[in-house]
């Protein structure tokens, strides 16, 4: 292969109804009708518009199935590697977020470490989803959203002590008590830094009108709070989660999906720069899918060290449709062709990418009507040319999303499923 007035009304009536629309597909549909009913909206393009109960260190290994939560565990679990490969995992509930960790590549876990210690109604999905982070010094980042004084605000917390203890979960957003901030991304640049960026909605005057704007906000020191935002773009898409990167400069790189004229829905990068200048947003990806609608299907990118660019995309547009891939050599001034991966008539959804210097993976789920596949395909030459695509798991359940993840050990995917629980699949 080659290549305001309050302005909650309209939000809060989408995030409840997402809610209940799910509750009532868990109890009153079968697997196959769930399934099929996801993707036929999602391919429609239709959507509804710090306390310790047990250390770490002192617990006995856990199974990977989350049936050691009080409620079972999510399935939209985020996970990721600490410096010395210990796996570190967040997992929400309904009402708590817990942190675990595994020493064994994900075969065992400890004993959940919850997180807010005041019972939050918490507000997780596959695009709305906790994040963790760990520095090279150990400290422990985590993030979720949550109901606050409005119906969803994103949360922030941290350990300094290898997952003892954390911090008292504290709103990111400086305007938590005015406007909704939600699709929280954390990362880390190469120095360590974190950053968080979320979808705010305090920039909203009027809701006929969709899309959000990304805020941000760095985090230093081992206990720092003090949360100064910065905006970074506007009009981006309110249903997808948003992917970043750190380029060679350190600087963070935003790829999204943003509102064009015309209700188009297509993705742009935006960039942060130094000196206080204003931050860059340009369109990257032309494929005309007009609609009035949420896909909930969001992007991906990863930067390598050499500086290139590479992206994954789902769009329905009148250009292309379907999963797509790209890269770029000019920090993302220019793309190669778009290169679509998956088969079509499997429903492929939901890619995330990874480089490491030329070696680059791509990863996604398809649909058969009856079963969900992880699937998996590589390139060992910057993208330019890719090797079969290949199913490396597959479940008849609910699945979450799948994600990429690396350490000295070699490269992942991780993935959370309904019946066989979590999986951290190798890939070499």
């Amino acid at each position: 292969m080659t290549l305001s007035d309050y302005p909650v009304t309209e939000s809060a009536i989408k995030i409840n109804r997402i809610a209940i629309a799910n509750e009532f597909f868990e109890s009153s549909l079968s697997l196959s009708s769930r399934k099929l009913l996801s993707y036929l909206l999602l391919f429609g393009a239709i959507a509804f518009s710090t306390a310790s109960y047990a250390h770490h260190n002192d617990s006995k290994a856990g199974t990977s199935d989350l049936s050691r939560y009080p409620q079972g565990g999510s399935l939209y679990v985020t996970a990721t590697f600490g410096s010395d490969n210990r796996l570190w995992r967040v997992v929400p509930e309904k009402w708590h977020i817990y942190v675990d960790y595994s020493t064994d590549l994900g075969k065992t876990f400890s004993v959940p470490l919850r997180i807010n210690k005041e019972s939050q109604r918490i507000k997780a999905s596959g695009e709305n989803r906790p994040g963790i982070a760990v520095d090279r010094d150990g400290k422990i980042s985590v993030i979720y959203s949550a109901e606050g004084t409005q119906p969803a605000t994103l949360f922030f917390s941290a350990s300094t002590d290898n997952g003892r203890s954390f911090s008292t979960p504290k709103p990111l957003s400086d305007k938590a008590s005015e406007a909704n901030s939600f699709q929280g991304r954390l990362v880390l640049n190469p120095s360590g830094q974190t950053y968080v960026f979320w979808l705010d909605e305090r920039d909203r005057t009027d809701w006929r009108q969709p899309g959000n704007a990304v805020y941000y906000t760095t985090i230093d020191g081992q206990n720092s709070l003090d949360f100064i935002n910065q905006k970074l773009s506007d009009t981006v898409c309110e249903c997808c989660r948003i992917a970043a990167a750190f380029d060679n400069e350190g600087q963070p790189v935003l790829f999204a999906r943003f509102i064009y004229p015309g209700s188009i829905r297509d993705h742009g990068l935006s960039r942060t720069r130094t000196n206080d200048k204003k931050s860059l947003s340009w369109r990257v990806t032309f494929d005309e899918w007009k609609i009035k609608g949420c896909p909930e299907n969001g992007p991906a990118i990863s930067i390598g060290d050499d500086d290139h660019y590479h992206i994954a995309w789902f769009t329905r547009g009148s250009a292309r449709q379907g999963l797509f891939y790209a890269y770029s050599s000019d920090q993302g001034q220019s793309f190669s062709a778009p290169l679509p991966f998956g088969k079509p008539k499997k429903l492929p959804s939901h890619p995330d990418v990874l480089a490491r210097g030329k070696h680059v993976v791509l990863t996604w789920t398809e649909y058969d009507g009856t079963k969900t596949q992880l699937l998996v395909m590589q390139s060992t030459d910057g993208g330019q040319t890719w090797s079969q695509a290949r199913s490396v798991a597959e479940s008849a359940g609910g699945t979450d999303l799948p994600f990429i993840l690396s350490n000295t050990r070699g490269v992942f995917v991780s993935w959370n499923s309904k019946n066989e629980g979590y999986r951290l699949i190798s890939l070499d």
